[in-house]
C-alpha cells in the first residue's frame, strides 16, 4: 500500500477521513462523539469503558462508566469482548473476503482485524465507549453496538482524537454493509467509508 503508514496513522487518529471530532459534546444515539465527550470518562492511570443504551426516540436511556479490566479482546471483524461480555457491531457482515490487501500484503482477513484493532484497543485507547438501541440485553444475544475509542496524549505531537470502530472495519474491507430483505442499507452512515475503502484498495492494486 502506497500510503499505508499516513492512512492508517490517520485512521487510528479519527477512523473517520477528516472526522475526528464531528461529534457533539451531548449523548447522541448515532453521532460519532467528540473527543472532549470522551475526556469528560477518562481517568489518571486507568482505561475507562463507558456503555450507552439509547431508547427509540435517541434519549439516553442508561450510562454505565467502570474500569476497562483486561484488554478488548477481537474475536472477528464485528465482535469485540469486553470486560468478559461479547458485543456485535451492528448492521455489518464480518469479513466478506476471507483475503484482503492490508499493510501491502494479503492477510487473512480475521488476522487483520486483530492486527488493526489491537493496535487502536491495546496501545492507544484509554477511554472505550460502545452504544446501542438495545434497552435489556437477552441472554447468549450479543447486544447491536457502535464503539469508539479515545486515543492519544492530548499534546501538540499527539493530539486527542477518536477512532471509530465501525467506520474502520468497513474502510479496509473487513466487513461489509449488511442489507435488510429490501436491500437497503442497514448503516448509511458507513456508505462514505466504504466507497472510499474500495477506492483505496483499488489505488493499491495498481
Amino acid at each position: 500500500m502506497k500510503q499505508f503508514p499516513f492512512l492508517a496513522a490517520l485512521l487510528l487518529q479519527s477512523a473517520s477521513v477528516g472526522a475526528a471530532d464531528l461529534g457533539t459534546n451531548e449523548p447522541h444515539p448515532f453521532e460519532q462523539p467528540s473527543s472532549a465527550y470522551l475526556q469528560k470518562f477518562a481517568k489518571p492511570g486507568e482505561k475507562t469503558f463507558v456503555y450507552e443504551r439509547y431508547d427509540a426516540r435517541g434519549g439516553l436511556f442508561q450510562r454505565d462508566v467502570a474500569q476497562l479490566a483486561e484488554p478488548v479482546q477481537i474475536k472477528s471483524a464485528t465482535e469485540r469482548v469486553i470486560n468478559g461480555v461479547t458485543y456485535r457491531l451492528r448492521g455489518l457482515v464480518a469479513c466478506p473476503k476471507p483475503k484482503i490487501t492490508y499493510k501491502a500484503e494479503e492477510w487473512d482477513c480475521t488476522k487483520a482485524v486483530q492486527d488493526y484493532d489491537d493496535a487502536v484497543y491495546k496501545s492507544r485507547a484509554f477511554v472505550v465507549l460502545c452504544k446501542t438501541l438495545v434497552l435489556k440485553s437477552q441472554s447468549g444475544v450479543p447486544d447491536a453496538v457502535s464503539c469508539f475509542a479515545l486515543v492519544g496524549a492530548g499534546n501538540a505531537n499527539d493530539p486527542y482524537s477518536v477512532a471509530y470502530d465501525d467506520d474502520s472495519m468497513v474502510f479496509f474491507e473487513m466487513a461489509a454493509i449488511g442489507r435488510n430483505e429490501d436491500g437497503k442499507s442497514l448503516r448509511p452512515d458507513l456508505e462514505h467509508a466504504s466507497n472510499l475503502g474500495k477506492q483505496f484498495q483499488a489505488d493499491e492494486a495498481n
